[in-house]
Parts: structure tokens; sequence; C-alpha cells
């Protein structure tokens, strides 16, 4: 596919912005929990990984070298997983308590699941001989 490489990129970026944003509301505690700011919980700052690991999908996007889209692939990979992770430890219920799930959940796993899709289909210059 001919723009992979650039909408790889543009999900990346996405991605880097969807772990800014708030991912769950807990209206009892009045916690908006985002990628990087979890407030009071014991939740971490899970965005951080996903936005370095995008950051590192950006970089390996835009170089040339077969190596850089073999290893594009396992840091996808990992970036999906990671998001897969959020998903299941944010959005699980806490002693009868649901937090409620914001859009960015649900768009930090579509853009890591249309990455590692991107990552599947680059371009790669063949010599003839």
């Amino acid at each position: 596919m001919k723009h992979s490489q650039t909408i790889g990129i543009l999900l990346s970026l996405l991605l880097i912005y969807c772990t800014t944003q708030p991912l769950v509301i807990i209206d009892s505690k009045h916690w908006v929990i985002t990628g990087w700011e979890t407030g009071a919980s014991s939740f971490g700052q899970p965005g951080k990984f996903l936005a370095y690991f995008a950051i590192l999908n950006c970089l390996l996007f835009a170089l040339p070298y077969l190596f850089a889209k073999r290893t594009n692939i396992v840091v996808a990979a990992l970036v999906l997983a990671w998001s897969i992770r959020n998903y299941l430890i944010l959005s699980t219920c806490y002693m009868g308590e649901c937090p409620q799930k914001q859009w960015a959940l649900y768009a930090c796993i579509a853009a890591s699941a249309c990455i590692l899709i991107m990552t599947f289909l680059p371009k790669i210059n063949v010599e003839k001989k």
C-alpha cells in the first residue's frame, strides 16, 4: 500500500493525543483518569508507555530500512497489547462501582489495531537485477 507509512505516522500521533484525553471517569470519587494523570488512584501512568512507543512507531515508519519495518511490527504488537491491558484494567468494576468509559479508551485500541495493520503493509523498494 502506497500510503501505509503516512497513515501509520498519523495514527501514532492520534494515539498520543488519545492518551492525553480522559479515558475513564469515576463519579463517586470525582476522578478523571487520563493516560498521564490518574489522580490519587493506583493505576500509574498507562499512557506514557503508549506515547513513548507511538513515538518509536513514528520513527520506524519513517525509516526506509528493512530492519525498521520488521521491528515496527513487534513494537506495534506491544502497543496493541498495552492498549488492551489498559482497557481491561481501567474499565474493570471495583467493589460494585463501574467507571464511565470515555471515547479515548476505545480510540486507543482502535488506533493501536490500525497501526498494527499498517505495519503489515510497508512500502519496500525492491531492486531488479
